[in-house]
């Protein structure tokens, strides 16, 4: 990768927040958040092993909804689980208003929620076609779902 990349540009926060103690990091967070996506009916999942190709994440995960508002459901799922049983929260997020594209950056893996028109238009895997692919499978038909306890305020801590 060189200089004019702009995946090689990375941000004095982000690179500190790489470097933080956290209770999930790499692969166990990638299998968290499949899983709270998978949870809430996620499709298409599939994550990007970009290790090998840049230093600042080592995940990114795909998942398309069918729905801005199964999109910006399972945002709010992810948020809660995660902050509730790790008590750790995106770096950033972006796109939960409008939900057809919501990004939530969990520093080592970044999440990309997206309906299916703006997952083919953007087409993320392909501009990380160097990137290890994995598939991950849906929820099974029948597989209960766990309801989220009371919401969070899902703004309180996000530095962005």
């Amino acid at each position: 990768m060189n200089a004019h990349d702009p995946r090689a540009s990375v941000s004095a926060e982000r690179q500190a927040a790489r470097n933080e103690p956290r209770a999930l990091r790499g692969d166990a967070l990638l299998e968290v958040l499949v899983g709270a996506c998978r949870e809430r009916r996620g499709e298409d999942m599939v994550s990007l092993d970009v290790r090998p190709l840049v230093e600042y994440m080592d995940h990114l995960l795909l998942v398309t909804g069918r729905s801005r508002r199964q999109n910006q459901a399972i945002a709010r799922h992810v948020i809660t689980r995660l902050k509730r049983e790790y008590g750790i929260q995106p770096l950033s997020r972006s796109g939960m208003e409008e939900g057809t594209w919501i990004c939530l950056d969990y520093v080592d893996v970044v999440l990309h929620l997206f309906d299916a028109a703006t997952r083919a238009h953007y087409d993320l895997e392909l501009l990380w076609a160097d990137a290890a692919r994995t598939e991950h499978a849906p929820a099974g038909p029948g597989e209960v779902l766990p309801d989220d306890p009371e919401p969070l305020d899902d703004t309180e801590g996000f530095l962005h």
